[in-house]
């Protein structure tokens, strides 16, 4: 770890040994508590940046804060202990003394410089949501950063602020340091840790107060009592809604919020106003041909009646009930049901950069986004620059160096160097090319998100000069079609969980999710499954009565002897049953690939459900806490069945070994009823086509029946997560005119037979 030269006579007097040994420990801990801070760091900004799948789980969140809460403190201990100059004295038996004079004033600045760039990652992940009182997530600029600012800020005065001349320790003022290169980037550092900080409470206040932004949901509630059911241009064009240019209208209070102060046709025509009817009957070369530009705005639209949602608003006053004629002749009439989930997704992914991204506050507006590239195109030139000016420093060979001298026996004086000076140099060039990443990846957003492409259509349809210019066409055009899929929030893919693990993974990776509890698996939603869905959908009314139960006994002829399973069950007791009789068909099931698209869609959505009873009961009609027991419990039984595994060759002989390890002791009333339906769907085995069609009928009927609900919080955390299949389908429900459960009685045998 540390080396020395070779001493002088006095060697036997002098603790020298002593001496070394101390300060190689002191070394060894000071270089270890800068690997814990550089651990900690990267679980800062894994989590903060690039996890937002993972953020909101308690175990990341509880990493995540830890990681948060610690770094400083153990980052000023370490400067603490390093900084400055300090005396050290052995003394032996022979009362012979050693003085040992140390310093590390060029680490300290590193370590110091390091920390600086941890805050400037820190700023830019910070989530700071300006929303509508109502909405209760307001969430300002981290007081906290403001004040670890300072506090490195003062760590930097009073330490790097010391300087070594010819090892005679001379105290430079702070702004006489700042005529170096090295200081003056230092400078620069804490300009644009500031600039950002005083940006941000900037911008949180300013768009608090916006009509377009902050209190936009008081403003669409009262846009759409204004609203009349004439207004509608087209049979093949949404209603009038809202895009943007809220701000460019005169608007005044009212008892329940703003309205605009003119609302006739003539001037929401004329004024600068942009409303999604304009975009989607716009005949033009660049947008009229363009669907996927013109389904984003309309999802942009749909966010902001959703906000409203969230903003305790009900479905009438929001006028839900103005886009669900849309939704029924248009988007569910054209057969692209592809389309129809990515309308929806992009509607959730503007919600989720609204209340949980930390660039929210400043896409809306033109001059914050410009004046925000422009701090982090003046961050990435210091990061830049600072690594361009550490190559003179290389020379520096040792964290520590010390000046030995033992009066008693007159020793020559020795310099001595501890540790390894790279270790600061590689931490604060990955810090340094950390941050550049990071606002490399703002400015990246800013061009290529769906929120720059919808101000761009906006700017687009109000400015008829940049329709008539090639030079603004080409611009528009080519930031239209930038996409980036890392800013990507809904993966498309649907978790998958099973209560019959015939063949469990034993894998690490597998364990260690069994040990914090996370899903088995996550698939891509197969398109099958988003088909079936929509056609479900079509036909509604049925389910949504029903729960999807009526169809199954009918279909597949069954008989009354089994429409006593779904008696007085609740809705997770339904799943479950279902879930089980479903896996062991599947087991059963002699069909190779490719599977048919009907098995597919029964397998995924009962996989799916049995996933939403266990780990996401809260977006479910039963009570979450019995939910999430009555899955362990039937759970529990199936592993003991199962404990032992499944041995066979065949399907039919797994099937007959399943059965019989699942009947063979008393077992819970649940798994008995999923054994019972699972052994009779598979003795219809010569039906297998139609057993699967109806399958996949009743899991699409079951998942549009669960997913109305009033818990918007339950849906706002799904939502932090990344979404759900649940979530997105809650949020098309609501734009159709489907906004809760039928509460009536389960229907009895006498009703399906």
């Amino acid at each position: 770890m540390g080396h020395h030269q070779t001493l002088m006579e006095g060697e036997d007097t002098c603790p020298y040994d002593a001496f070394y040994a101390s300060k190689e420990a002191e070394t060894w801990r000071s270089n270890a508590l800068l690997t814990v801070d550089a651990i900690l760091v990267v679980i800062m900004v894994g989590i903060g940046a690039y996890g937002h799948h993972y953020r909101h789980r308690p175990f990341t969140r509880f990493l995540y804060d830890g990681a948060t809460s610690l770094f400083l403190p153990i980052m000023s201990y370490v400067v603490s202990g390093i900084g400055g100059t300090y005396m050290t004295a052995f003394t032996n038996a022979h009362s012979a003394i050693l003085v040992g004079e140390c310093q590390a004033a060029f680490t300290t600045r590193l370590v110091i410089g390091w920390a600086c760039l941890v805050q400037i990652v820190a700023i830019n992940i910070s989530v700071v949501v300006a929303g509508d009182e109502r909405e209760g997530r307001n969430t300002g600029p981290s007081v906290v950063l403001l004040v670890q600012a300072m506090w490195t800020c003062y760590l930097a005065i009073y330490y790097a602020g010391l300087d070594i001349d010819t090892f005679g320790f001379v105290f430079k003022t702070f702004a006489a340091r700042m005529s170096s290169l090295l200081g003056f980037l230092y400078l620069g550092t804490f300009v644009i840790i500031f600039a950002k900080m005083t940006f941000k409470f900037h911008a949180f206040y300013k768009v608090r107060r916006s009509i377009a932004l902050g209190l936009n949901p008081r403003l669409v509630v009262g846009y759409m009592e204004q609203l009349n059911n004439r207004s509608q241009p087209s049979e093949r064009a949404p209603p009038p809604l809202l895009v943007m240019g809220e701000e460019t209208s005169r608007v005044k209070k009212q008892p329940r919020g703003y309205c605009f102060v003119r609302m006739s046709e003539e001037a929401r025509t004329n004024n600068m106003l942009v409303t999604i009817d304009k975009i989607w009957l716009l005949e033009d070369m660049l947008l009229g041909s363009s669907t996927r530009l013109k389904d984003v705005c309309l999802s942009f639209t749909l966010f902001k009646l959703l906000r409203c949602r969230f903003a305790r608003y009900t479905i009438a006053e929001a006028g839900f009930h103005k886009v669900n004629n849309f939704f029924w002749r248009v988007l569910l009439k054209d057969g692209d049901d592809e389309r129809v989930f990515r309308v929806i997704a992009d509607e959730l992914s503007f919600l989720y950069d609204y209340y949980y991204s930390s660039l929210s506050i400043s896409y809306p507006s033109r001059r914050m986004s410009i004046l925000s590239i422009i701090i982090s195109l003046l961050s990435i030139g210091g990061c830049l620059s600072l690594m361009f000016a550490l190559r003179g420093y290389w020379s520096y060979a040792s964290q520590f160096v010390c000046e030995v001298n033992c009066p008693a026996t007159h020793d020559k004086l020795e310099y001595l160097g501890f540790g390894n000076y790279y270790i600061d140099h590689v931490l604060v060039h990955l810090l340094a090319a950390l941050v550049v990443l990071t606002e490399a990846r703002d400015i990246a957003s800013y061009i290529c998100s769906n929120w720059t492409k919808v101000a761009l259509i906006c700017g687009y349809v109000k400015h008829a000069s940049w329709q008539q210019s090639r030079a603004w066409r080409g611009c528009v055009s080519r930031v239209l079609q930038c996409r980036c899929k890392l800013f990507k929030i809904w993966e498309d893919k649907m978790n998958q969980c099973s209560i019959l693990m015939l063949r469990p993974a034993k894998t690490p990776l597998a364990f260690l999710g069994r040990l914090i509890n996370t899903p088995q698996r996550k698939k891509k939603i197969p398109r099958a499954v988003k088909a079936s869905i929509i056609n479900a959908l079509r036909s509604y009314e049925e389910s949504r009565r029903t729960n999807g139960m009526a169809s199954m006994p009918r279909s597949l002829q069954v008989g009354e002897e089994l429409c006593w399973m779904f008696d007085d069950e609740g809705t997770c007791d339904t799943m479950l049953v279902c879930h089980i009789a479903t896996s062991i068909l599947e087991v059963r099931s002699h069909q190779h690939q490719p599977f048919s698209n009907h098995r597919i869609t029964a397998t995924h959505l009962s996989r799916y459900c049995a996933y939403l009873v266990a780990y996401s009961p809260e977006l479910l009609p039963d009570d979450d806490a019995w939910c999430k027991s009555l899955y362990e419990a039937v759970k529990k039984d199936a592993d003991r069945a199962l404990a032992g595994g499944i041995r066979a060759s065949t399907p039919e002989a797994e099937y007959h070994q399943l059965v019989e390890l699942l009947s063979t002791r008393p077992m819970h009333e649940v798994l008995q009823k999923g054994v019972e339906l699972g052994k009779r769907l598979a003795g219809m085995i010569e039906r297998e086509d139609t057993i699967w069609e109806v399958l996949a009928g009743f899991w699409s009927e079951m998942i549009l029946y669960v997913a109305p609900s009033e818990n918007i919080n339950g849906h706002a955390e799904a939502i932090a997560r990344g979404g759900e299949l649940i979530t997105l389908l809650w949020a098309l429900l609501a734009h159709v005119g489907i906004v809760g459960r039928s509460h009536n009685a389960p229907v009895s045998a006498s009703d399906v037979v």
